[in-house]
């Protein structure tokens, strides 16, 4: 049924497909005119969407580093550039952990890590 809705979501051959999802196109919708903006991050989201689906399992290098530099793309909490994945999706109004959990990429939280920096939290420094 959201294929039918979405000729473009049909042409994607992934394993991942799931229905359910709700692209930013059909959030906004035939009513609603994006910005030249939106128009873009709305791309941006979808070669990321392409790329983790596309490389996940890849056996070629280039497609390892590929899938990694947009996982790391996608599981970064900046905020301070415009086209970071939080700064789409806030623009997209998308739940940014609901989009991650949805393309099964969440951060990697090491325990040395996040105990390192509970420390520096607790303190202060």
């Amino acid at each position: 049924m959201a294929m039918e809705a979405n000729p473009e979501l049909a042409r994607v051959s992934t394993g991942m497909r799931q229905l359910d999802i709700l692209l930013p196109s059909q959030h906004f919708g035939p009513h609603r005119k994006q910005s030249p903006e939106q128009r873009l991050m709305i791309a941006v989201l979808h070669d990321a969407i392409d790329c983790i689906e596309k490389f996940r399992f890849s056996d070629d290098p280039q497609g390892r580093r590929i899938f990694h530099e947009t996982k790391q793309w996608l599981v970064s909490s900046e905020t301070d550039w415009p086209y970071s994945f939080e700064c789409i999706c806030a623009v997209l109004d998308l739940d940014s952990d609901a989009v991650r959990q949805r393309l099964r990429v969440t951060p990697v939280r090491h325990p040395v890590l996040r105990a390192t920096q509970e420390a520096q939290r607790m303190t202060g420094t």
